[in-house]
């Protein structure tokens, strides 16, 4: 688990952060989970303390919500813990000019928005070969890549689509419902939104609504039942297709390409 502290929010950072907070994630429901039991505090007594609704920390512990940068920081200082404990043991710093990972510091004075994501890529690769090193790093991204928002609840299929479209100069956002899918709509102001129908949250159709009120953005949609796109067109609400589940990978990038380019 790599953990990210931001001393510095350039705007390369922000992007960062934007695009791979989730992935950050992956044990944090239950550690939270087990660090409040053993606080001895009950998912009502943590949220009175953090001034939040109990169902919110009852989310945060079913994975089915993740805590953004600051609520994540507010937690930690509740619990009289490290950030580091609540999501991992690798601890990467980045500032402005410079990489520190475990306090080993790697210099990226010439660091841009686009290399950022190259080199969580980078560790990934790494973190998979145990240890062993790629031949070269990820390619770098250029400059004018397209912003994706992929918003399905379904977390490795949002993975899968990541390692998929990074290398093909694509900046992938994900979200793992439909409230952190606005939220990161209103954000990133993406290029063009991947959006799943079934969610826990708020669905789908309902995401496409809100969307639809301010912006004409394309939206493809991520469906195991075909026909409820027809209800979709019935509505008068504008997509630009769908990709039906299981997923095609090829068709997923044809259809970008068509839509907003390379």
């Amino acid at each position: 688990m790599i953990i990210v502290k931001f001393v510095y929010l350039s705007q390369a950072v922000l992007t960062f952060r934007d695009s791979m907070i989730y992935s950050l994630y992956m044990n944090f429901s239950e550690n939270l989970k087990n660090i409040r039991k053993e606080k001895k505090l009950s998912q009502q007594e943590l949220a009175d303390k953090l001034n939040v609704a109990q169902s919110t920390v009852g989310m945060w512990e079913s994975g089915q919500r993740t805590p953004k940068i600051e609520e994540l920081d507010r937690l930690a200082k509740t619990l009289k813990i490290t950030v580091t404990r609540l999501l991992g043991q690798k601890h990467v710093e980045i500032t402005k000019n410079s990489v520190l990972i475990d306090g080993e510091k790697i210099d990226i004075t010439e660091l841009n928005a686009t290399d950022v994501d190259g080199i969580v890529e980078y560790i990934n690769y790494m973190k998979s070969k145990k240890g062993t090193h790629p031949k070269a790093p990820p390619p770098k991204m250029g400059a004018g890549a397209k912003k994706v928002l992929i918003i399905d609840d379904e977390q490795e299929i949002c993975e899968m689509l990541y390692s998929f479209l990074v290398p093909h100069n694509y900046k992938v956002f994900l979200a793992f419902n439909g409230q952190m899918g606005l939220e990161y709509f209103e954000e990133v102001k993406p290029d063009i939104v991947l959006l799943d129908l079934k969610m826990p949250d708020i669905d789908g159709v309902e995401v496409l609504k809100i969307i639809r009120k301010v912006s004409e953005v394309p939206i493809v949609i991520i469906t195991g039942h075909p026909e409820e796109v027809s209800e979709i067109h019935l509505t008068g609400l504008k997509i630009e297709g769908y990709i039906e589940k299981p997923i095609s990978l090829k068709a997923v990038l044809n259809s970008l390409k068509h839509i907003v380019g390379e």
